[in-house]
Order: C-alpha cells, then sequence, then structure tokens
C-alpha cells in the first residue's frame, strides 16, 4: 500500500498539469476553453393527438443520457398537455433526470401563471432548480386565438457554467431582428425548441450570426448547427436524438492575410486545434480543442481578425477611400 501511495504522489508531483486538465474536464468546470456536450431530441413518428407524450419523450431523452451531454433540449410544447404552473408535475419529472445526469435540461411546456397562458421554454440546471423562463415572443395567430399570451419583446438570455445561452421557440424564426439581438447580448449558442425544423431558416441564421444553434423538433429532425450553418449532428430514422460536442469559443474568419498564419498555428498546435476549410467562400473556422488554451489566445498570438472585425476594419478603409475621393474632387473644381 505505501508502495502504491508513494508512486501516485510520484506521478502527482511530475505530471501536475494532466491532472489539472483532466479536473478542467468535470461538469460545470471545463477550464478557460468549454467544450460543451449537447443532445437534442426529436419528436418524430410520435403521435400527438390528444396523447400525453411525457413518457415516450422520456425514453428519447434517457437514450440521449448515453451521450452524456452537459444540455438536453426537448421540443416545443413536448408533453402535449394542458397548461401547468412551473415548477409543475413536467418540471419535476425533468429536474429529477437533470439531477441524475448533471445536466442542464431545456424544453418546451404551456404554462400558467394565474389566468396567463404562454408557450415557455423553461431552463433547469444541473441540480434541477430552475435557472429561468422564455416566454415565446409570436405566437401563431391561432396560439393567440386559443389564448396564449405573447413574451416580452426583449429577448433573455440565461446564464450557464458554460456560457450565455439563447432560446427562440418556432414562429420565432421569421424575426430576424431578434436573432441578431442575441448575438448582439453575448449568446454563445440558441436553442429552437418548435413544431418543424426550420432547417433553412435556421442554417442561415446559425451562419448569420456565426453562433451554434441547437433545434429540437416535434416533427422532422432536430439538428445542432455549427457556425457556419452546417449541420454538426441530426435525428432521424435510426437515432430519434442527435449529440455534438461544441467549442464554445468557435470563430470564422476570411482566408485574406491568414493562410501563412494558420499554417504556423498548425505546426504549434497539431491534433489541439480544429481548423475547417470551406474553399468555395474564402473562409475558415477555427476552434481549440485545448482545455487551457481559448481561441482567444490563439487570435491574440498569430495577430488574426475574425470575419466581423475584417468586415468593420474593412468598412472604414471604404468610406475613408471614399471621403477622400471626394475631397480630391472637390479640391478640382
Amino acid at each position: 500500500m505505501r508502495q502504491i501511495m508513494l508512486l501516485l504522489l510520484l506521478l502527482t508531483a511530475a505530471f501536475p498539469s494532466a491532472f489539472l486538465a483532466a479536473d478542467a474536464r468535470k461538469p460545470g468546470q471545463p477550464g478557460r476553453n468549454q467544450i460543451v456536450r449537447v443532445v437534442t431530441v426529436s419528436q418524430a413518428e410520435l403521435r400527438r393527438e390528444s396523447n400525453d407524450l411525457v413518457d415516450e419523450t422520456m425514453m428519447r431523452l434517457n437514450q440521449a443520457a448515453s451521450f452524456q451531454p452537459d444540455i438536453a433540449c426537448l421540443p416545443e410544447l413536448f408533453a402535449n398537455r394542458p397548461p401547468e404552473p412551473v415548477p409543475g408535475p413536467v418540471t419535476e419529472r425533468l429536474a429529477a433526470w437533470a439531477r441524475e445526469h448533471s445536466s442542464y435540461v431545456l424544453f418546451g411546456l404551456k404554462t400558467r401563471t394565474g389566468n396567463r397562458v404562454h408557450n415557455s421554454a423553461i431552463l433547469l440546471d444541473r441540480k434541477g432548480q430552475i435557472r429561468g423562463e422564455y416566454a415565446k415572443m409570436h405566437p401563431t395567430e391561432d396560439e393567440l386565438a386559443d389564448g396564449t399570451i405573447p413574451g416580452k419583446v426583449e429577448p433573455v438570455l440565461f446564464e450557464t457554467d458554460f456560457g450565455l445561452i439563447g432560446v427562440q421557440i418556432c414562429f420565432d424564426v421569421n424575426w430576424w431582428d431578434t436573432w441578431k439581438r442575441l448575438k448582439q447580448k453575448g449568446a454563445k449558442i440558441v436553442f429552437f425548441p418548435s413544431a418543424y425544423p426550420a432547417a433553412r431558416q435556421i442554417a442561415a441564421l446559425a451562419l448569420m450570426n456565426q453562433y451554434y444553434v441547437v433545434s429540437s423538433a416535434m416533427r422532422g429532425s432536430s439538428r445542432i448547427y455549427d457556425v457556419s450553418g452546417e449541420v454538426l449532428a441530426s435525428s432521424g430514422k435510426y437515432q430519434q436524438w442527435a449529440g455534438a460536442e461544441l467549442p464554445i469559443g468557435k470563430r470564422l474568419f476570411e482566408t485574406d492575410y491568414h493562410v501563412e498564419k494558420v499554417r504556423e498555428i498548425q505546426r504549434k498546435y497539431g491534433p489541439r486545434v480544429e481548423i475547417v476549410w470551406f474553399h468555395d467562400d474564402s473562409w475558415f473556422t477555427l476552434a481549440s480543442l485545448d482545455a487551457d488554451v481559448t481561441v482567444e489566445d490563439i487570435i491574440s498570438e498569430f495577430g488574426l481578425t475574425p470575419l466581423d472585425d475584417y468586415r468593420v476594419r474593412a468598412a472604414a478603409a471604404i468610406n475613408k477611400a471614399r471621403t477622400d475621393a471626394a475631397a480630391r474632387e472637390k479640391l478640382a473644381k
């Protein structure tokens, strides 16, 4: 026993960074660079009509638990039940799941507070505690006729141990300015519980705002979208849930002034970074897979300019050139 203890002490002294790195990957303590394991569940092929869908959806969520998610997302109004308070029976059941799996859960639910009925998304933390509620900003005309009240006009963000997340529900997909506002407020992932996939719009919104989007649909596929708008994972016929690892700091870049810098990054960091080229667009994405190195660290080290900043810089140069040309023309008269 003494020999074993001595060996452990020697290993700890010799390789402290390895133990720290392992510790950094515990749930809620992922190190400076955060990589989030996300799952999304589809209700495709489940018969809604008047059926209570909690048990059947929980079966799919339990299958998705094998991915060991940091956060799981369920569709809009997934329970298919009359309005209920929060906390209530559905919230309590999902809170128990969140505690068991040490995972956040976001789910759609028809909620009642007094006489007010909302189409809501509820966020539970890893301990099953309610962290926030978002009420659908843009109910459909049928929902309004049925008594659903619109939520507040300003989109809300929820704080998690892996960053800020936003939520939009189904018909909200048609108000693109709200999605832009979530970007401006700092959302790293936007969750989209919905009745349908809205695939083209969601792909476009993910790209336009350069954040991850996680859709969870009643019908069709549930998908996880990259900051480039590409589909990272999708549910389907053989598995009605999807999972993906999301490096939160991933950024999108134009290739201008960057290609040789990327070569240097690859030489130094090797498999500790993920670089994906979009050759026909002259773009690439950069993500860090190292728990202790962020993309911002690499941007600073190599003097990179993310695509949004490049546009701002180029626009300033264009405006200056336009102003200078107008000044020269005025002097020439």
